[in-house]
């Protein structure tokens, strides 16, 4: 008894100790927090956040602090709802979780609506392809909903377009298995946020969103080993972009930030341009055929619809997909033929873009 008394009473200094350093931090955590949060608000929370899990006083203290003031430049509240603080490896992490990217990409005014929601076995559920792409979800509101079966999710922007994506169990499974906490933390106390939160990510890869929610979203790529092979020997690519192998060839395409260049002279329509040094045309043609196979790769891919030409862009780098904007308009088109012939590899095989982004790596 007498040692229970000593390892609480060892608590309750740590937490004490805790909750003084937190409070000493205000003015940081102030400056960090949008003008909406107060900071005393935010400091209740974290310490309350500690009191309900006693192992964050364990972990390394420098990161438990790290992670709050994270929280706190997301605008976000470690109250398991918007976020959560959690462990990995005896560090701590900041979790943004759905609730909180829900709310802050609906704060951002970029999108009119979005949402992510689990269809149950017992739940009336269809996603219907076609000219008229639509989901229908009916909730089972009385009785067992049954197991989850799907995870899917819608957003509406601005200019009317409406964007849906659907994962099957199986592809949520994919994403839980490389989770470097797959067996134990968010992906077991949370099952459904994390589903959602998944789905979303994926989602998000085709939405008109800022760097600063597209970043939030994947504040915790940290808990995943992309390196991990499933059982068929295939990397699980859902929602993290692949190794680039074009980072230096298309770095300063459209959308990238680019390098001033130095003025050049303009020149009457024909003229032919003055040679570059040799230096100069090297890079301008690296650049080129980097571009090149991509645009390549991504049309396969488009040609295979619109599923295909999603995933397939789900697994680029943002520059990568920068890069595609002068010919996103005639991809689209391509994926809408596709969809309308009928002619879509089924997605129980896999990432419908393997075959794409193989031959794009292939011929880097």
């Amino acid at each position: 008894m007498g040692q229970q008394l000593t390892v609480a009473e060892q608590r309750q200094q740590a937490a004490k100790t805790f909750r003084g350093d937190i409070q000493r931090m205000e003015s940081e955590i102030s400056a960090a927090l949008p003008p909406h949060i107060p900071a005393e608000r935010f400091i209740r929370v974290v310490i309350t956040a500690v009191q309900g899990d006693p192992a964050l006083l364990d972990a390394d203290r420098k990161t438990l602090f790290e992670a709050s003031m994270r929280a706190a430049q997301d605008g976000l509240l470690p109250d398991k709802r918007e976020g959560a603080l959690v462990i990995f490896k005896g560090r701590v992490q900041w979790m943004p979780m759905i609730g909180g990217i829900l709310k802050k990409v609906r704060n951002s005014g970029e999108l009119v609506s979005i949402g992510a929601h689990i269809a149950y076995e017992n739940d009336r559920f269809a996603y219907v392809l076609g000219d008229e792409e639509r989901i229908e979800h009916e909730p089972k509101l009385d009785g067992d909903r049954g197991k989850p079966r799907a995870a899917y999710a819608i957003a509406k922007t601005k200019d009317g377009g409406i964007y849906r994506e659907v994962m099957s169990l199986g592809e949520i499974e994919k994403v839980r298995k490389v989770s470097r906490a797959a067996n134990n933390g968010p992906w077991v106390e949370w099952w459904e946020e994390m589903a959602r939160k998944t789905v979303l990510r994926r989602l998000s890869k085709r939405l008109p969103m800022s760097t600063d929610l597209d970043d939030l979203i994947r504040r915790d790529d940290d808990l995943y080993d992309f390196s991990k092979k499933g059982a068929d020997g295939q990397v699980d690519r859902m929602f993290k972009p692949v190794a680039d192998p074009l980072r230096d060839t298309i770095e300063h395409e459209a959308g990238g930030e680019e390098e001033e260049q130095p003025a050049t002279e303009e020149r009457p329509e024909g003229e032919a341009a003055a040679p570059a040094d040799d230096e100069t045309q090297a890079g301008g043609t690296k650049q080129q055929k980097g571009r090149e196979r991509l645009y390549v790769a991504a049309r396969e891919a488009a040609g295979k619809g619109s599923t295909a030409l999603a995933d397939f862009r789900a697994n680029l780098t943002d520059q990568q997909d920068r890069a595609l904007d002068p010919i996103l308009a005639e991809l689209m088109q391509a994926a809408e033929r596709a969809d309308e012939d009928g002619d879509r590899p089924a997605d129980d095989d896999g990432f419908p873009g393997d075959e794409a982004l193989q031959t794009l790596r292939e011929n880097a």
